[in-house]
């Protein structure tokens, strides 16, 4: 029988389960960029409620965090069944999870890349070592798959670069997973939303009490040094990339699981 790829569905409210379909087989839910819209235990649990009655697997995926947002993920992770996944951006809480642990799963931002959209134009114009160099990484090296598996990783998560993909881990014991269609670019803790819907603060920028406002606006960012429009939900840049992959070519690199994430961060 020839190897399917899973098809995951990536939304961070129960609101968003509107947007399954019988063609995912498992749900990732929880938030990779910011601390602060971490789902609550309740919203956990109607995920989790829903995976159960369709009989697909869950994913909880966790962003960067502070000493406040860790025990908010620690207590989520908690409600994880062994069998359920945790998608881990913080080695902070790789560290303080407890056994019995779900199963880990080294997320994007654990995973460096060359994300950077221009990139793509170096093709032609640097060798070609180096080109596949920025095709690559950091579950590429042998080192890092290495430290995944002491750490009991059973899988490191990929963008779907603009350059193209090269990290191959089919010889590795270690899975691979593909977001698709937005690939990440950068975040920061400066968040560029907060307050934007107040006209007091016009022109003003810094570090403000947040209210998420980032669930209610995005920003679409266009330059002539850019290839493709960048856009701005919170604190994170992503941007699209629809050129995807045959399905034989991903699982020749070892990726067995692609992850759809048109959702992001706005409601459902």
């Amino acid at each position: 029988m020839t190897k399917a790829i899973e098809k995951a569905l990536f939304i961070s409210s129960p609101s968003q389960l509107g947007l399954f379909r019988d063609s995912f087989q498992r749900i990732y839910f929880g938030q990779e960029f910011c601390e602060r819209l971490l789902p609550s235990k309740k919203d956990l649990l109607k995920v989790k409620s829903f995976c159960s009655k369709k009989g697909i697997s869950l994913s909880l995926v966790t962003p960067i965090l502070t000493d406040a947002g860790l025990e908010n993920a620690l207590a989520l992770s908690r409600l994880l069944l062994p069998e359920d996944e945790i998608i881990v951006n913080d080695y902070g809480l790789l560290h303080a999870l407890q056994n019995p642990r779900p199963v880990l799963v080294a997320g994007r931002l654990l995973n460096r890349q060359f994300r950077d959209p221009r990139i793509a134009s170096f093709r032609g114009k640097v060798s070609d070592s180096f080109f596949m160099h920025l095709q690559q990484s950091h579950a590429a090296s042998p080192e890092f798959q290495s430290f995944l598996l002491e750490n009991s990783f059973a899988r490191a998560e990929l963008d779907n670069l603009l350059q193209g993909i090269g990290t191959d881990l089919s010889k590795s014991q270690l899975h691979a997973s593909l977001y698709f269609p937005f690939v990440f670019v950068s975040l920061t803790r400066m968040c560029l939303s907060a307050n934007c819907n107040s006209v007091s603060f016009q022109g003003k920028v810094g570090v403000f009490p947040c209210s998420r406002e980032c669930q209610s606006f995005q920003f679409n960012l266009k330059s002539s040094f850019f290839p493709n429009e960048l856009l701005l939900f919170g604190n994170a840049v992503l941007f699209k990339n629809s050129a995807l992959p045959k399905e034989p070519e991903l699982l020749s690199m070892g990726i067995d699981r692609l992850v759809t994430n048109k959702a992001l961060q706005l409601p459902g």
